[in-house]
């Protein structure tokens, strides 16, 4: 067998795994965790209002004009 026989062999041997693992239920599977992934992504990204239970009030860091440094 020829040199550019065997690499063609081994290339339609690479090239049947590569199929058969495309077909096989745990590509599949791990494909359907990136569908449900991107679906709950999208359903679940917040939206322009701001959240409930937080404060909007902004702390100063500024020291008052007569405090003393410690």
């Amino acid at each position: 067998m020829s040199y550019r026989a065997t690499i063609a062999k081994i290339s339609r041997q690479k090239g049947l795994a590569m199929l058969a693992f495309l077909k096989s239920e745990l590509f599949f599977r791990f494909l359907g965790g990136f569908a449900i992934g991107a679906v709950a992504m999208f359903a679940l990204q917040p939206n322009n209002e701001p959240p409930a239970l937080t404060s909007t009030a902004i702390a100063s860091t500024a020291t008052p004009v007569g405090s003393a440094a410690l």
